[in-house]
């Protein structure tokens, strides 16, 4: 589709040229092209028709727009302003369309008035119409009417424009579903309640009329009868007479539904030769005085006669008006771009997403001029653009078209209100107004239920859209969105609330670091395990979940005193998962920690992103970071080249312009003004991970409940060689890993034994056995910028160094066992599964390691072979049943 949608164009050219409005047209997207480059006089023919068709449409709504603006008022200087108000639709639609189609990114999309931003102004209006009325400044009315209209939508395209150009327009699509669809709700009653004023020409007060003998006089009921069977005709006879029309005719049954009640009127007129001046003195249409010039748009009324106390006691309107229309801009390039999600023929770039900024500041600029020019807001017209697409109108031209068609009604002044029956243009709205309704009632099929006492009951975010419609009824609609962003706040606080910040709990039985331990050390930490918990946690940790979180810490320490259980001893909390907490959950934290701590539970908090950091340290719930943690910090002066224990798989990626917030240069700055316990203390309450926090607590209770008993020589031995970082002699790692006696010494000719290894230095990668006798070796997964730079935001723990630990290797074990036991098959996979080797500072400074290579495999006797095989196959088992007990 590309070679044809612009074949004039090299295929690194064929991107839309951009500008500060927007996009600069391309010729293949302006007419339709033929093979040779040529306009294609079918598809243009197409194209002008479909525009011609949705100009029609486009015509009739701005008629509707003006009726929604100025006749649902009872002060007669609002309605006075009708025929004023159908040209500054008319050209405010002209205007719209043509600058979106020069501008705009989707080439077959239409930009006209809307009928949300209708019922928006006409609240506007009739506040300040009141507010004047009792000031009695009866002139100022009609001025300040289009000062605020003017302001508004001047105020609306400016905030377009900002939002857009800051890259921000997508947060208007966080804004509370419930509360949309309530004010869609809204605006459907309001079209409503407006078409039955209109035909029946009796005002409503709320949902009835004021004077029900009126509305029911034989006169008025009868436009509000003609009125119910157009709208029945509209909402189903598409559907009937789309089983008698041929396929080729289905597009146009929906023109023919709305435009018959119209013929059908004229024939009862022409046949009955009732004139038009009797029409319009009883009601069916409005009377002739709206035959006026285009330029009167400009010359009625000047802005400096408005009152400017009313306009600005309406900036609160024009807020809403402002975040309405956005967020229905927003709304309206999602429905489009999801019906076509595929651009059409000549578009240069048909599979590029469409770019929300950008159809914000276009629309914006729109606004801004047409504000200049005494109009309105005008967005993506969501339906018509829809339907112009499916009616052949691929092209811009189709939408130039629809724009000549409504100026043609804007320069000649045609009075088109005077020759259309007021049932008509009621009908119009009504029906978009019982979409609208039925789609806000019928909500809650999209939610899921809620159960109570076994009853299934719509989901409370259900009821928010209904207390929109209901308070913008009994008031207005900005106190409807009011009262449902006041209603999603209190919902959203009491779900929080209710919601567990727990994510998963675990037990010291269950869940070991991944430092590898011998299996005396493992069983003894199932056995003893039980005395650590360790609470995972997730979300955001404010008032609301922080006490949550301070209740559940409190039960859970208190619930195992009176179980027939160890004591709990230490409790590790994770805030891998928590953006952020806020001072009152760090409070409550706070005062949880010292209820434990007088049942003897330490709290150790791990896993912390900068902010979490931040508010833990500064009401002192952190108060002894481990050197690692501090190390991270920057309150050493030592670089940290030890691997990075437990990290999590959401990495941020580090670059010299931003630095990681878990960094040493972008902590810096607030971890200075911290003061924390000396490092020598031993005693440690923060730690940068799970896996330092468990090693740490588990030392403590191996110390306590299994090496302060009598255990055999090289338990202890292995023991004091991981305290002080010593040589493991070779009888030790012999007994502790079941093999004869003088095995290392056979061995040792067929290795080269490496001495004097520092912190952080690398292993060569090669196909070797690497017994470790002195330090420990670290196997990580070195994590390089590129599968983080994928435009995804991460917020949370990020971990540190660019490294994820795998497992960690004390001395006395054989490091690459499965690596070379699998290559000698030929059945290792190398696609980065091969984590690299760094020597580890947890058992000292300096190791001593091994290599024995593949090379000398075929070298050392058979005996040594066999024994070296059952240790291979042994410490797999072994290092298995750890893994399967270690955390991730």
């Amino acid at each position: 589709m590309a070679e044809r949608a612009a074949p004039f164009l090299a295929r690194s050219k064929r991107l839309k040229p951009q500008n500060v409005f927007g996009y600069w047209p391309v010729w293949s997207e302006c007419v339709p092209l033929d093979a040779a480059g040529k306009i294609d006089p079918v598809r243009a023919a197409a194209n002008i028709i479909a525009g011609c068709i949705i100009g029609i449409r486009q015509t009739l709504t701005g008629i509707v727009s003006a009726t929604l603006v100025y006749t649902g008022s009872e002060f007669l200087e609002i309605t006075e302003m009708f025929p004023f108000g159908i040209s500054m639709m008319w050209y405010s639609t002209m205007f719209g369309s043509a600058f979106y189609a020069v501008f705009g990114r989707l080439q077959y999309n239409t930009s006209a008035t809307q009928e949300v931003c209708a019922i928006l102004y006409g609240a506007m209006a009739q506040n300040a119409a009141m507010a004047l009325h009792r000031a009695g400044r009866h002139s100022q009315i009609q001025p300040t009417i289009l000062a605020l209209i003017v302001s508004g939508t001047f105020l609306t395209g400016l905030c377009s424009v900002l939002l857009g150009k800051l890259g921000v327009g997508k947060l208007m699509l966080r804004f509370p579903t419930p509360v949309t669809n309530g004010f869609l709700g809204t605006i459907g009653f309001f079209l409503v309640r407006t078409a039955l004023q209109v035909s029946s020409g009796v005002q409503f007060q709320y949902f009835y009329p004021i004077n029900f003998k009126a509305f029911f006089a034989p006169g008025n009921f009868a436009k509000v009868l003609c009125l119910f069977a157009m709208v029945a005709l509209i909402r189903h006879g598409p559907a009937l007479l789309g089983k008698v029309m041929p396929d080729r005719l289905l597009m146009l049954t929906g023109l023919f539904c709305q435009l018959f009640p119209l013929a059908l009127f004229y024939v009862i007129v022409c046949v009955g030769r009732i004139p038009m001046d009797v029409l319009s003195q009883t009601g069916w249409t409005y009377p002739t005085q709206g035959a006026q010039s285009f330029v009167s748009l400009w010359t009625t009324y000047s802005l400096s006669d408005a009152d400017p106390s009313v306009l600005l006691a309406n900036v609160p309107s024009m807020l809403m008006l402002m975040m309405m229309s956005v967020l229905c801009t927003m709304t309206g390039v999602l429905g489009i771009t999801g019906k076509f999600p595929m651009g059409p023929d000549g578009d240069p770039s048909p599979m590029e997403v469409v770019d929300f900024n950008a159809e914000l500041t276009t629309v914006g600029f729109g606004s801004i001029l047409t504000a200049l020019s005494n109009g309105v807001v005008t967005f993506h017209r969501l339906g018509s653009s829809i339907q112009l697409r499916v009616d052949g109108g691929t092209h811009r031209l189709a939408v130039l078209t629809s724009s000549c068609f409504v100026g043609t009604f804007f320069f000649t002044s045609l009075p088109l209100g005077h020759y259309i029956p007021k049932f008509f243009l009621g009908g119009l709205f009504m029906g978009s107004g019982i979409s609208f309704l039925e789609g806000a009632f019928l909500s809650f099929r999209s939610l899921p239920p809620q159960r109570f006492r076994g009853y299934r009951l719509p989901s409370p975010q259900y009821w928010i859209t209904v207390a929109c419609i209901l308070v913008a009824a009994c008031s207005s609609p900005f106190e409807g969105i009011g009262a449902g962003l006041v209603l999603s706040l209190v919902i959203f606080l009491w779900d929080s609330s209710q919601s567990s910040p727990v994510e998963s709990i675990s037990t010291g039985s269950r869940i070991v670091s991944r430092t590898f331990r011998p299996i005396w050390e493992l069983e003894a930490l199932c056995l003893q395990g039980q005395r650590v918990l360790v609470l995972y946690l997730q979300g955001q940790l404010f008032f609301g979940s922080g006490q949550t979180l301070a209740a559940s810490l409190v039960e859970a320490i208190e619930a195992n005193l009176s179980a027939d259980r160890p004591p709990l001893e230490y409790c590790i909390l994770s805030f891998g998962k928590v953006s952020n907490i806020d001072a009152s959950a760090a409070e409550q934290l706070k005062l949880a920690i010292r209820r434990v701590a007088e049942h003897g539970c330490q709290v150790i908090c791990c896993r912390m992103n900068s902010q979490v950091f931040d508010a833990l340290s500064a009401l002192k719930v952190v108060k002894s970071p481990n050197a690692d943690l501090q190390q991270l910090l920057g309150l050493d002066d030592d670089v940290a080249t030890e691997d990075s224990g437990d990290f999590t798989e959401q990495v941020q990626a580090m670059t010299p312009s931003s630095p990681a917030p878990n960094s040493p240069a972008g902590l810096n700055c607030w971890t200075k003004r911290k003061s924390f316990a000396s490092l020598h203390s031993g005693d440690y309450d923060a730690f940068d991970d799970v896996t330092d926090a468990l090693d740490y607590t588990g030392d403590r209770v191996l110390e306590r409940y299994l090496y302060s008993s009598q255990l055999k020589p090289y338990m202890t031995e292995y023991r004091q060689a991981c305290r002080s970082g010593a040589r493991l002699a070779n009888a030790t790692f012999e007994s502790m890993n079941l093999l004869p006696a003088g095995f290392l010494g056979k061995m040792q000719p067929f290795c080269n034994v490496s001495l004097g290894l520092t912190s952080g230095q690398r292993l060569a990668d090669q196909d070797a056995l690497f017994f470790v006798l002195q330090g420990a070796i670290a196997e990580v997964d070195e994590l390089s910028d590129g599968p983080t730079a994928q435009g995804v935001s991460i917020k949370g723990f990020q971990g540190r160094r660019q490294k994820r630990l795998r497992k960690r290797y004390p001395p006395g074990s054989i490091v690459g066992k499965y690596e070379f036991l699998l290559s000698s098959y030929q059945r290792l996979c190398n696609a980065g599964g091969t984590p690299g080797r760094v020597v580890s500072s947890k058992f000292g400074f300096t190791s001593e390691v091994w290599v024995f290579a593949r090379a000398s495999w075929k070298a050392i006797p058979q005996e040594l072979a066999s024994i070296l095989t059952d240790l291979s196959h042994r410490q797999l088992a072994e290092e298995r049943q750890h893994s399967i007990l270690s955390d991730n």
